[in-house]
């Protein structure tokens, strides 16, 4: 080490210490202060009392996934599912149902119409096209719909199970709606007498 550098710090050696010693005091010191700041804060708004109601820290406890059912923000329907919604509303208030209803869409966007009375949650799914049909100024196909939704929520919310109508598939339904082949009227067998002519020969 050059003579220069050795005399340096052999002159302010113990100031270095002196610094480094108060600069940690310092930190420390401050590190404390801070601690007490943020106790008294703590005990200052432990003192104070709240000007508004308290808020339930769980507001879904004792609540069944039935009753935390309903209309959120963003949730507002379209035109096709505030038409479902208002004759399933019409319906409710026929039957005299205090229930909450919610309409959506499955992924292929048939409405789906969500009902609870608080305890007990039903869905049931109106297919598109009847919807569709109904909006389109089918009297019959409306009445349907109102028909069977009566009669699933009579079934579910008053216990009038004989009302409910018979379970059935989508393919049976699909099949129920397409018009019956036509047949053609078979050859007459030889030996048997027909009215009707006889089919072309070759």
């Amino acid at each position: 080490m050059p003579e220069e550098l050795k005399r340096f710090f052999t002159y302010w050696s113990l100031t270095f210490a002196v610094l480094v010693f108060y600069s940690f005091a310092a930190l420390v010191a401050g590190l404390d202060i801070w601690d007490q700041i943020k106790e008294n804060v703590r005990k200052r708004r432990g003192q104070l009392k709240p000007k508004g109601p308290m808020l339930d820290p769980n507001p879904l406890k004792a609540r069944t996934v039935a009753g935390t059912l309903g209309m959120g923000p963003g949730q507002q329907p379209d035109e096709k599912r505030q038409w479902v919604l208002d004759r399933a509303t019409e319906v409710a208030k026929k039957l005299k149902l205090k229930v909450e209803i919610l309409v959506l869409e499955d992924n292929k966007e048939h409405p789906f119409v969500h009902i609870t009375d608080g305890k007990d949650l039903r869905t049931y799914r109106v297919d598109k096209t009847w919807v569709a049909e109904a909006r389109a100024g089918n009297a019959e196909r409306e009445q349907q719909i109102r028909d069977l939704l009566e009669r699933y929520m009579a079934s579910d919310f008053l216990g009038m199970h004989e009302v409910r109508p018979k379970r059935t598939t989508e393919l049976a339904r699909e099949a129920a709606a397409k018009p019956a082949p036509t047949q053609r009227p078979a050859p007459a067998s030889p030996g048997t007498s027909s009215t009707e002519s006889p089919e072309p020969q070759e």
